[in-house]
C-alpha cells in the first residue's frame, strides 16, 4: 500500500521551452500530477514582492491545496518554493528558514498527515555553487535534528548532477534518489531532481514525468516518488540488508 506519493517540480516561474510565459500549461501538467503532495521550485518571480508565477483559484492550483507560506499574500511560496497538498490531507507545524549562500535561497519543513500516517516534507531549492550546496544541506539537517523525528521526504531541485560529490553531509538516516535525468527538459542528462528520504520509509516506485505539458512548460522535468511506512522492526531489516 502506498502511503505518501510526492512530487517535485522545478517550474521556472511559468516560463517554457518555447520562451513563451503560459501559466495555464504548467498548471495542466500539475493537474495530471496523482499526488499527495507537490513541490513547486521558482513559483514566484524573483524580483521583489516575488508576486506568484500560478494563479490559485479559491486557494487551490488545480485540484490541490495551496499551503500557505508566504509572508506576503502577493506569492505562492517561500523564496520560491511552494508546497501544494491534496485536499483532505492535514497540516501541522511548518518551519521557514533563509539558507547559507551569496544568493537568496530558503528551505521549507511542513509536518502533514496522510491517510492518518504523520510525515515531514521539506522543499528545497539548492545552490549553484557546490561548496554552499554543501552548507546548505548541512544547515537543513540541523535544523531537521531540532524536530521529534518522523518519516520525512525532502524534494527539490539540488543542483547536483554528481552522485558521489556534493551530497557528503547527507546522514546514515536519509537516503538519496534520483529517478532519472531532468535538465534540460527536451533532452534531459543531468540529475538535478531529487528524492532525500528516511529510512523508514520504503520507495515503492519513481519516476520522471514525461507528459506532453510536463516537457514543454519549463527547462525541468518533473520527477514522482511513491512511499510506504515501514514499521521500525521492518526498517531495521532494511538497513541490514544494504
Amino acid at each position: 500500500m502506498t502511503d505518501l506519493t510526492v512530487a517535485s517540480w522545478n517550474i521556472r516561474a511559468g516560463l517554457g521551452r518555447d520562451f513563451r510565459r503560459r501559466p495555464s500549461r504548467t498548471i495542466g501538467a500539475i493537474v495530471d500530477f496523482d499526488a499527495d503532495v507537490v513541490l513547486l521550485q521558482e513559483a514566484d518571480f524573483r524580483i521583489p514582492p516575488r508576486h506568484a508565477a500560478l494563479p490559485r483559484m479559491q486557494g487551490r492550483i488545480g485540484p490541490f491545496e495551496v499551503i500557505d507560506l508566504t509572508p506576503s499574500a502577493v506569492g505562492l511560496g517561500w523564496h520560491g518554493i511552494a508546497m501544494l497538498k491534496r485536499p483532505g490531507t492535514e497540516v501541522g507545524a511548518i518551519h521557514l528558514h533563509d539558507l547559507p549562500a551569496l544568493e537568496p535561497r530558503g528551505v521549507v519543513i511542513v509536518d502533514l498527515t496522510v491517510r492518518g500516517v504523520a510525515v515531514r516534507i521539506v522543499g528545497v531549492h539548492l545552490g549553484l555553487l557546490r561548496g554552499n550546496r554543501r552548507k546548505q544541506i548541512s544547515f537543513i539537517v540541523a535544523r531537521l535534528a531540532e524536530l521529534d523525528h518522523r518519516p520525512t521526504v525532502i524534494a527539490g531541485d539540488y543542483n547536483e548532477w554528481r552522485d558521489q560529490r556534493g551530497f557528503e553531509a547527507v546522514p546514515d538516516w536519509l537516503c538519496i534518489h534520483s529517478p532519472g535525468p531532468t535538465f534540460p527538459a527536451g533532452r534531459p542528462f543531468l540529475n538535478l531532481d531529487r528524492l532525500v528520504y528516511s529510512r523508514d520509509l520504503e520507495l515503492l516506485s519513481s519516476g520522471v514525468i514525461a507528459g506532453p505539458n510536463a516537457i514543454m512548460a519549463s527547462d525541468h522535468r518533473p520527477i514522482i516518488g511513491q512511499f510506504r511506512h515501514l514499521s521500525p522492526r521492518d526498517a531495521v531489516r532494511a538497513a541490514g540488508s544494504e
